[in-house]
């Protein structure tokens, strides 16, 4: 798989972009601020629908448009894989100037988004998976020693590449979750009657027994590949273990765990946010589910976010996503695009060599760095060089 163009207007700092696009190794060179991580943000924007760096979609719509009568951000592209499929991909964003407007009168607001997929309007989850992407970057650091909610959201992005049902699962999921805390809340307020909770108690159960089977298959085969992939980049390190924590209780945890089936675990969490309505309704929350799962990662037999050094969590963060990388193949066959953002230059050479192994397995690898040596040349043969300021990207082999 390869992304063949890619257009962008109004996307940050791109008033506009027309970008054709080869297989093989693309470097990007630019100094700070010159928008390398917004070139790679709008392409994963393509593959996910979302912006992991953006607060609000009104974010990514450039200050240049919100001038105009219907200020819009759009990103296109057009993906081939490797049976020859043709796929063009489209996000687009309306904005609107926040209260004031002008730029001191606050950052854009989103008024809406739209999605194309071969030019027919469709639901995000419809896009989702069309172009597929392995993001590495600085904010990578956070899988490993930040809060379990960046742990499911890792988790969220690389199965939704792959599964589109897990798409759908997890937005009904969510909208489920928050109508039953909503109805929790009007419960303690005696402004509801429980019986309404049955409604929202099955489509919870069966969506979320969706989230938990697929999440802990995919940990399962992430964790085996990371931990040789960690054993490769620092071999005198201690093993890296990778463990799939599911926010129920332990006795479905290990049903879950072991193997048990989708409809079964479904049907276990249903009988658990049944035997814990009485709690619920007492702190106006669901209690069990998905949305409390974690994934326990460890260096050595040492909690990897507490006791391991940074340059040890980096290399866990590089050995998972290396790790994706495989798994994006094995469970497809097309190997995904792999956006490397200023990382290269921070690795030592034995890193560097490991990770750009990974990129020449794969069809296309867009890198972006600061410094027009590092990577070295020598390491990157037949890579095409580009420079990017003022939001111009240029030919510089």
């Amino acid at each position: 798989m390869h992304l063949a163009e890619l257009s962008l207007t109004h996307v940050r700092t791109f008033a506009r972009l027309e970008w054709e696009l080869t297989p093989g190794v693309h470097v990007i060179v630019g100094a700070n601020g010159s928008g390398k991580s917004n070139l790679l943000e709008a392409i994963t924007l393509l593959a996910t629908t979302r912006s992991a760096r953006a607060r609000s979609d009104g974010e990514l719509v450039s200050w240049s448009a919100l001038g105009d009568v219907a200020p819009l951000a759009r990103a296109a592209g057009r993906v081939l894989t490797r049976s020859g499929e043709r796929v063009s991909v489209e996000v687009a964003i309306t904005a609107r100037p926040a209260a004031g407007g002008g730029a001191l009168g606050g950052e854009p607001a989103a008024a809406g988004r739209r999605f194309r997929v071969n030019g027919v309007a469709r639901r995000a989850s419809d896009l989702i998976g069309r172009l597929r992407v392995v993001p590495f970057s600085a904010d990578d650091l956070a899988i490993i020693s930040g809060a379990p909610v960046e742990r499911r959201r890792y988790l969220d992005v690389t199965i939704a590449q792959l599964d589109a049902p897990y798409v759908r699962a997890l937005q009904r999921y969510t909208r489920v979750l928050q109508q039953r805390n909503s109805l929790l809340r009007r419960l303690q307020e005696r402004r509801a009657a429980l019986h309404e909770l049955d409604f929202w108690d099955e489509e919870l159960a069966r969506n979320g027994g969706a989230l938990l089977h697929a999440r802990a298959a995919t940990v399962a085969a992430l964790a085996s590949e990371a931990a040789a992939q960690y054993a490769a980049l620092a071999p005198d390190d201690g093993a890296l273990a990778c463990c799939y924590r599911p926010g129920v209780p332990s006795e479905l945890a290990s049903r879950l765990l072991g193997g048990a089936s989708e409809e079964a675990i479904a049907d276990e969490l249903g009988a658990v946010v049944g035997a814990e309505r009485a709690r619920d309704v007492q702190a106006g929350v669901t209690h069990a589910g998905p949305h409390r799962d974690d994934v326990a990662i460890a260096i050595g037999g040492h909690a990897a976010a507490t006791t391991a050094s940074r340059g040890q969590q980096r290399t866990a963060a590089l050995a998972l996503r290396l790790a994706e990388v495989a798994h994006s193949l094995r469970r497809t066959g097309d190997a995904p695009v792999l956006l490397l953002d200023d990382v290269l230059s921070e690795l030592d050479a034995a890193r560097r060599e490991r990770v750009l192994a990974a990129a020449f397995a794969v069809d296309q690898v867009i890198i972006t760095t600061p410094d027009a040596d590092r990577p070295p040349r020598a390491e990157l043969p037949g890579a095409r060089w580009y420079t990017l300021a003022g939001g111009v990207l240029q030919r510089a082999d």
